[in-house]
């Protein structure tokens, strides 16, 4: 969606954008790991990452760096941390459907 939203001059709905595909992606690995979650008023996201066993590598430091890349850059990372959450619930939790996900990703 990045080129639709950059020729619309919508940042702030770009911005809005990377900060629910980040919170998505939080809740999704606090709930594989069975970490409680709420984004409401959220804090501590280096702490709550470490608690989690499976994870993608360096993932605080990738969800903070969406909000200083380039739009485009930002929209990549967040791709291939959604990519690589969808990995890890496929192996861990081979019962989940991931089927819409993964057609939304190709």
């Amino acid at each position: 969606m990045h080129e639709q939203i950059a020729a619309r001059d919508a940042r702030l709905f770009e911005v809005q954008s990377l900060l629910d595909g980040a919170f998505n992606v939080l809740g999704v690995l606090s709930g594989l790991n069975r970490i409680y979650f709420t984004n409401f008023q959220f804090k501590g996201i280096r702490q709550h990452v470490a608690a989690f066993e499976a994870a993608p590598s360096h993932l605080a430091e990738r969800l903070e760096s969406l909000f200083k890349l380039d739009p485009a850059a930002a929209a990549e990372e967040l791709r291939h941390l959604v990519e690589e959450t969808v990995s890890l619930v496929e192996e861990r939790m081979p019962g989940v459907d991931t089927s819409s996900i993964c057609r939304w990703l190709r």
